[in-house]
């Protein structure tokens, strides 16, 4: 999108422009809507990825939508295919008469003259119309009633923007809603996907966080549903070889997870019962602290104990290293310590206060 913005952008200059243009037509600097210009089979993979942004939602032409025109003297903006007046296009809001229409490419500049102040509007169709398709003419012309041309240029707007200026942020925003069906999560559910991100833990921890709440990380089971392992493997657990190795099982009521968790739950000086699921011990662990930085810390703690249990699984299972329980401890806890002094705006021994002696956090 923000390729196909720069194209049309007519302050964006360069030999990069001129090249498009002598490989794929002058239109592509005058229209929003390419999907009746055929391309080569032999254009670029990145080329058709940029045609095909016009397919992207069902139904519609999503791209044609995202840019308006900013109507001067009309004479670069496409009557029919460019959105210039009203909130949809005018081959979509009288198809009829776009059918029937020998100007399909016009300007509005050329469909209009100008007698006395009064707007004419002059269009050819390729036979005469019936009754109610003049009745469609009427209507076109009445909608077109308050166009006022001037001397100015004609200027692409991108519409979801007030000032017209495109941002690959909002372009994400809109798209966003057109093609992902949100799931309704319950609301315990949903603000503990919200604070996740909040973390101060790396960013592909956190993401591993949210893809692990949503039992989409590649545990056994999962390969196995996915038809990665076969069907037949037994994909027991490497840590007590007993029970398949799910997401819950390995992150929360393994033997050796479970250790891990109180471990760290003494470290914290917090009591409690592992819970049913991780988002119950997200959640516990955030109201256990007192503070707001505290609160932060613990949900660090958190984070570094699911990254620490699964990097030791992976271990086990590609360099057949096996860890001790009290290892992945002391492993989670100089995760967080770690995390702490590069990702938070506070001296680690402050913030670790609450947990390490203050003369062992100094002789560290």
């Amino acid at each position: 999108m923000k390729w196909r913005w720069r194209l049309l952008n007519s302050e964006e200059v360069g030999l990069w422009k001129e090249v498009l243009v002598a490989k794929y037509g002058v239109h592509i600097l005058n229209s929003a809507v390419w999907s009746t210009r055929l391309n080569s089979h032999l254009t670029s993979l990145w080329w058709k990825d940029i045609c095909d942004l016009e397919n992207c939602v069902e139904s519609k032409n999503w791209v044609a939508e995202m840019f308006s025109r900013s109507i001067g003297n009309g004479a670069s903006t496409c009557f029919w295919s460019d959105l210039w007046i009203g909130d949809s296009l005018l081959y979509v809001k009288f198809p009829r008469l776009f059918s029937l229409s020998l100007q399909k490419e016009a300007k509005v500049r050329e469909l209009v003259s100008v007698e006395g102040g009064k707007y004419n509007w002059n269009f050819i169709w390729r036979r005469r119309l019936f009754i109610w398709e003049e009745e469609n003419v009427a209507q076109l012309v009445t909608f077109l009633a308050n166009v006022r041309l001037s001397m100015a240029e004609d200027k692409w707007r991108w519409v979801v923007d007030a000032e017209g200026s495109f941002s690959v942020k909002s372009a994400y925003d809109v798209f966003f809603k057109e093609i992902v069906i949100g799931t309704n999560l319950p609301f315990f559910e949903a603000n503990i996907f919200s604070n996740i991100w909040e973390s101060p833990a790396p960013s592909k921890v956190v993401a591993f966080s949210w893809q692990l709440l949503h039992d989409r990380v590649p545990t056994k089971e999962n390969l196995r549903l996915r038809g990665v392992l076969p069907r037949n493997s037994d994909g027991f657990c490497v840590g007590c070889g007993v029970i398949c190795e799910s997401t819950f099982h390995l992150f929360l009521h393994c033997k050796v997870a479970l250790v891990v968790w109180y471990e760290n739950f003494k470290w914290l000086g917090v009591v409690i019962v592992i819970p049913a699921n991780l988002f119950v011990l997200f959640d516990c662990l955030s109201e256990a602290a007192k503070s707001k930085k505290s609160r932060k810390g613990f949900r660090l703690v958190w984070h570094s104990v699911i990254w620490s249990i699964w990097r030791a699984r992976n271990n086990h299972i590609f360099k057949n290293v096996a860890s001790d329980p009290l290892e992945i401890v002391e492993a989670a806890k100089v995760l967080s310590w770690r995390w702490s002094a590069d990702r938070m705006h506070i001296s680690p021994c402050l913030f670790y206060e609450w947990v390490w002696d203050p003369n062992i956090c100094f002789n560290n």
